[in-house]
Formats: C-alpha cells, sequence, structure tokens
C-alpha cells in the first residue's frame, strides 16, 4: 500500500512539473471554467495573495507590459482565505488589473492548486507555452520582470 501511495505521489510531481492541468477552477467573477479555457498559446500564471508583498510588486511589475501581447493570457492564482473575496476584489479594483478574457484571477480557497503545484511560499511564477511549463520561479524581486519579459517574447517567437 505504502508503495502504491509514493508511486501516486510521484506520478502527480513528475506531471505538475511539465504540464498545466485542465483543472476545473472559479473565477474572481464567480464563473466556473477549467485552467485549459482561459489560456494562450503563452500564459503568465503566479500564485498570490493580497497579503504578499512580493506578489503585488512581480504582478504590477507584469502589467506594465503584459498588455503589449495579443497571444499571451495572464491567470493570477489567489491564494487568500474564501472570507477575504471582498479584500480581494478591492485590491483588484484600486490596482486596475485589467480583468477580461485573457486576463483572469482564479479563487484557490481549498489551495488545490497550491498543493498540486507545491506554490508555498508564494508568489510562484509560471509562464507556459501551449500548456507546458517553460519557466518556473518562486518568490519576485524587482528586476525579476526583465528576465520573464524576454522568456515570454522568446516563447511567442519559437
Amino acid at each position: 500500500m505504502k508503495q502504491i501511495f509514493l508511486f501516486l505521489i510521484y506520478i502527480s510531481v513528475v506531471f505538475s512539473q511539465d504540464i498545466f492541468p485542465n483543472y476545473p477552477v472559479r473565477l474572481i467573477d464567480n464563473k466556473q471554467t477549467t485552467l485549459h479555457q482561459i489560456t494562450n498559446e503563452v500564459t503568465f500564471v503566479s500564485f498570490w495573495a493580497t497579503w504578499c508583498i512580493p506578489c503585488i510588486k512581480e504582478i504590477d511589475k507584469i502589467n506594465l507590459f503584459i498588455k503589449e501581447y495579443d497571444d499571451v493570457s495572464v491567470i493570477l492564482i489567489n491564494e487568500d482565505r474564501v472570507g477575504e473575496i471582498p479584500k480581494v476584489k478591492r485590491l483588484i479594483k484600486t490596482r486596475k488589473y485589467p480583468l477580461d478574457e485573457q486576463y483572469n484571477i482564479v479563487l484557490d480557497f481549498d489551495q488545490k492548486l497550491s498543493r498540486l503545484f507545491s506554490a508555498q511560499p508564494i508568489p510562484l511564477t509560471l509562464i507556459l507555452k501551449n500548456n507546458k511549463i517553460i519557466f518556473r520561479k518562486r518568490g519576485f524581486n524587482v528586476g525579476d520582470e526583465i528576465q520573464m519579459k524576454k522568456i515570454i517574447e522568446g516563447a511567442l517567437n519559437e
């Protein structure tokens, strides 16, 4: 039994490292969808929370240039608690996050996505190309956005 359990954990870790799953999710506007329905050819993903200062800095820096790219989607996976939806919505409105078909906030109150990606501590940033993870970084320092922009441009130009 222990061997089966360890094998299943190994398989989930291996696959979560390379492929972005088509997982059912709930968006900030309460709509249900799947992760693949909100990805594009290239997708920027960040696990974040309203209390996480590096997370907010990363999102602010990415928002300065992400709309330059028509083929890039953004998925911000929020890790706040379920009772903090008003706080999340206030922050989104105050910081003018451009919610649209290519810019989505996913609510992960049950922490399933966080566990699947071993996202703690946050921020955890992923860049996807056709739902394959091509970049993974934990934490954020000002200047990291330059590397992320280069990776996004490289993925778009492949």
